[in-house]
């Protein structure tokens, strides 16, 4: 198999996994709190490396990768900073991060299907991006502002 489909063949199986472990873990009622915290984890640590491997080529530098992970970066530094002040924010998937994630995975279809274009797709990806981190921002200050009142 050549490297193009070599790297098709796993980036399809790997959205196929991400498509399908949530539906089926629903479907077969085995949801649980760990799963719900591991899934999206495991997600983005398939979309960081799956754009990693597109370093070495022609058409995404560093810049373009921390723009299309800026998302996963900053949900990740906000969870750690969370968990070190012990602030308990919510886990839950909002529309923005959903969109971000298809956008990102769209973008690795691109890059590896018509790479020539994938400038377009990482703007939209940094548009959702920041809409994301806006949206992500505003829920977890109105969680901490609701359980400062509480308290």
């Amino acid at each position: 198999m050549d490297g193009l489909l070599w790297r098709g063949v796993l980036l399809f199986l790997g959205a196929l996994s991400d498509a399908l472990d949530g539906w089926l873990a629903r479907h077969l009622a085995l949801e649980s709190k760990t799963g719900a915290l591991i899934d999206p984890l495991f997600d983005k640590l398939f979309v960081v490396v799956a754009l990693a491997a597109f370093l070495r080529g022609p058409y995404l530098g560093w810049l373009g990768f921390l723009i299309l992970i800026s998302r996963d970066l900053y949900v990740g530094t906000a969870y750690l900073v969370a968990k070190l002040l012990s602030v308990r924010i919510p886990a839950q998937p909002r529309p923005g991060g959903k969109l971000v994630t298809f956008l990102q995975i769209v973008t690795l279809f691109v890059l590896l299907l018509a790479p020539e274009r994938v400038s377009v797709f990482m703007v939209a990806v940094a548009v959702a991006s920041a809409i994301a981190i806006v949206d992500y921002t505003l829920v977890g200050v109105a969680g901490v502002r609701g359980r400062s009142r509480a308290a």
